[in-house]
């Protein structure tokens, strides 16, 4: 077992844990990581601004829009499980240098003044499917490189640093995209290429990877999982309502930006827009523990619903930029305090055991329905115009906030939500407590059966709107 890094004493019998800064290989994840987000965050949005320059044509953005998130619905549950059974860090180097060739290939097509839709299409999908292998991987292997008293400061940590991408990185994307189409394609494979020499820095896990008990199939694997959400209509509901909040917050990201384009705009501006964002969900991270120490879930989902539905009207009526940048602050913050408040719902009710594939179906629903949105919106934008589409998805969201009023105000909502927060997983999924310390003043992880720490560890970031 890894040895921690022995901690100095803090005042009668109490020791102060070291900074996650002082582990080497937090510091090394949390920093190859960064650069991936930010290399698939910058090329993620040129392919938009790529196609919607080039081809003057909403249905093609929002076909390029939806084969870049399509993976969030096919590829989510089969990953969850394989993700358990392979070597997390030699996933994670593969899906880096598999985006790495394949957003290659788009800079080399643009440097010959090739633009190709389907080619375009298909390296969105291929992208977005490493992604959410490396995704899945990464959360799993910090729990370990950082000890169980420390993994709630990790969580909080990389949510802020994927909040704090967004922010950067889209402004980037468009800057550079002003300077020239294959430049955000460029930088991306040289962000990749660090972020793989960080990841090769890596030590390999402590423990082989999971085998499946009983040989059982994948398929089996998957099921349990879904049924473990379904039997739980509180949890359910909850994820149903965030997944079709997610749809309209895509939609609303695709129809921004055909109405700068539309006003005479540049690309820059949608970065800059994208940008707010990107802040507002970054000061909604870290915010969001103090607003889930205070609310429950039940109360955070109509506060965020109804606030949403009073401020997307708005953008009908202000098409000015940094109107449009003040919206997206306001949802993004809000956005941001959800996904604190459902992450840590998920893991307070999930057995150790069932961590990964209980995440992977959460982010087939709350993620997977952003797929729909992108490709519903381009053929929506192109019938009816950008002011009618923008009062579809205000009325969507208004439909939203008064059945999550309805549903999270009833009695049997609150006898749920104090059931889950105070009823321990069944005994055979209950974490073992912390084993003992090699000396009294250096902390151990415990240990389950297959050598991971018992604390549980996943996330449920609704990104992939950022909205």
């Amino acid at each position: 077992m890894r040895k921690w890094r022995r901690a100095r004493p803090e005042g009668r019998g109490r020791h102060k844990l070291p900074s996650l800064r002082s582990y080497r290989d937090f510091r090394l994840l949390w920093t190859g990581s960064a650069m991936s987000v930010m290399a698939e965050r910058c090329s993620a949005m040129a392919f938009t601004l790529l196609v919607l320059w080039h081809t003057r044509s909403e249905s093609a953005a929002g076909i390029v829009g939806f084969a870049g998130l399509l993976p969030s619905l096919l590829v989510q549950l089969p990953a969850g499980v394989l993700v358990d059974r392979l070597n997390r860090r030699r996933v994670m180097m593969t899906c880096v240098v598999v985006r790495m060739v394949a957003v290659a290939t788009v800079a080399v097509s643009l440097l010959g003044d090739r633009v190709w839709v389907w080619h375009i299409a298909l390296v969105a999908f291929v992208q977005s499917s490493m992604t959410v292998f490396y995704q899945l991987s990464e959360r799993a292997m910090v729990r370990g490189v950082v000890p169980p008293q420390q993994l709630g400061a990790a969580m909080a940590t990389n949510e802020a640093r994927s909040r704090g991408v967004n922010f950067v990185g889209h402004p980037a994307s468009g800057a550079m995209f002003g300077l020239s189409a294959w430049v955000p394609f460029l930088s991306s494979v040289t962000l990749y290429l660090f972020s793989l020499i960080t990841l090769v820095r890596l030590r390999g896990e402590r423990q082989p990877p999971r085998r499946p008990s009983g040989g059982r199939r994948m398929r089996t694997e998957v099921a349990a999982g879904l049924r473990w959400v379904w039997d739980r209509a509180y949890f359910r509901t909850a994820l149903l309502i965030i997944a079709v909040s997610n749809l309209v917050f895509q939609g609303l990201i695709l129809t921004v930006a055909v109405v700068i384009r539309e006003d005479g705009g540049a690309a820059g501006t949608i970065g800059l827009i994208m940008a707010a964002g990107g802040m507002g969900g970054l000061c909604g991270a870290l915010s969001g523990g103090w607003l889930n120490r205070r609310l429950a879930m039940r109360q955070i989902m109509i506060l965020a619903h109804v606030t949403w539905a009073v401020v997307m009207p708005t953008a009908v009526f202000f098409r000015q930029a940094v109107a449009l940048g003040i919206l997206f602050y306001i949802t993004s913050f809000i956005g941001a305090t959800v996904t604190v408040s459902g992450m840590s719902y998920q893991v307070r009710i999930t057995p150790d055991d069932m961590q990964g594939r209980v995440g992977s179906v959460v982010m087939l629903l709350v993620s997977g329905a952003s797929s729909l949105g992108a490709l519903g919106t381009g053929y929506l934008l192109e019938a009816v115009g950008s002011r009618r589409a923008l009062m579809a998805l205000s009325a969507v969201m208004a439909v939203l906030a008064l059945v999550a009023a309805v549903v999270f105000s009833r009695a049997g909502a609150a006898r749920e939500d104090r059931a889950d927060s105070t009823e321990p997983p069944d005994a055979a999924h209950t974490p073992p407590g912390p084993a003992a310390s090699p000396a009294p003043d250096v902390p151990a992880p415990a240990s389950v059966a297959d050598g991971t720490p018992a604390d549980p560890l996943t996330t449920l970031e609704a990104r992939r709107t950022d909205g």
